[in-house]
């Protein structure tokens, strides 16, 4: 089930707005429609989600493994459960050409989505950033296919495990190239320092995304570093398996349920999704 074009359109100038307000942007990442719907309910204006926890939730590794068309489908089971923006992490888009990722992009879309990440990263170890002047072209496409869809997109120098200056220069070069070719905000993933984080705030023409989590400044040093966005990627995922695993632990080890005692009620469950 598709979004009627005018809640989406809607939803899109709400997320765009949120760009544009004095205070710094932070979007927490759902990984199922209970997690969106709680993220939602905890008071955060707009949901991003993490293609890494949605297949941990189906059983893919990350780098594009979950077929495009079940990531589709769980969108629209996100988009339809929540009122707030979503914006989807759909990986490299899908394909290796921009024909493919223009499709991608109207996809998400049409699947309710206001925004999208597209990264640059092919996971091949030989080459493991798609060529400059393709990765280029891949970002107007989907900007020629969803005009007014937020585009994030992630170059992954520093993720990929680069550093110095060389990385650097190349970060903000393709930054500064996404950004004329369409995107709205840059995601650099993959830096805890925060001198190069305000480096690269202050040379990127764009606002700024940064995936934060254990080792990256807090979200208040960010902002003043001049980050505009920040983003957890599968942290919160995370978080709720190493629960699980405690869980699990404690009662094959000692048959004690006292994980069980500040659980959510099943009452409490059904209320969210029955709201």
């Amino acid at each position: 089930m598709t979004q009627p074009d005018r809640a989406i359109g809607e939803r899109c100038e709400i997320f765009r707005a949120l760009h544009e307000a004095p205070e710094i942007l932070v979007l927490p990442n759902a990984w199922d429609v209970m997690s969106a719907m709680l993220l939602e309910q905890a008071g955060f204006p707009a949901v991003a989600t993490t293609s890494a926890g949605i297949g941990y939730t189906f059983g893919y590794p990350v780098g594009q493994k979950m077929p495009r068309g079940d990531m589709l489908g769980f969108l629209e089971r996100m988009t339809a459960a929540i009122d707030c923006p979503l914006t989807a992490d759909m990986e490299a888009g899908y394909g290796d050409t921009p024909e493919d990722v223009a499709e991608t992009a109207a996809l998400t879309w049409q699947a309710g989505a206001v925004g999208i990440n597209l990264e640059d990263r092919t996971y091949d170890a030989n080459a493991p950033l798609i060529e400059e002047s393709q990765a280029v072209a891949r970002i107007q496409a989907a900007r020629d296919a969803a005009p007014s869809m937020v585009i994030n997109a992630r170059t992954d120098g520093y993720f990929i495990g680069g550093s110095g200056k060389d990385v650097f220069a190349n970060t903000v070069r393709r930054a500064n190239l996404f950004r004329q070719a369409g995107a709205d905000c840059i995601f650099v993933p993959g830096t805890t320092n925060a001198e190069t984080i305000g480096q690269l705030a202050a040379e990127i023409a764009a606002p700024l995304n940064i995936m934060a989590g254990a080792g990256y400044p807090d979200v208040a040093r960010l902002a003043s570093l001049g980050v505009r966005r920040v983003t957890l990627g599968a942290s919160m995922a995370r978080a709720a398996y190493a629960r699980l695993v405690e869980a699990a632990g404690e009662l094959k080890n000692s048959g004690t349920y006292g994980f069980a005692d500040d659980s959510a009620s099943h009452g409490a469950m059904n209320a969210v999704l029955s709201r």
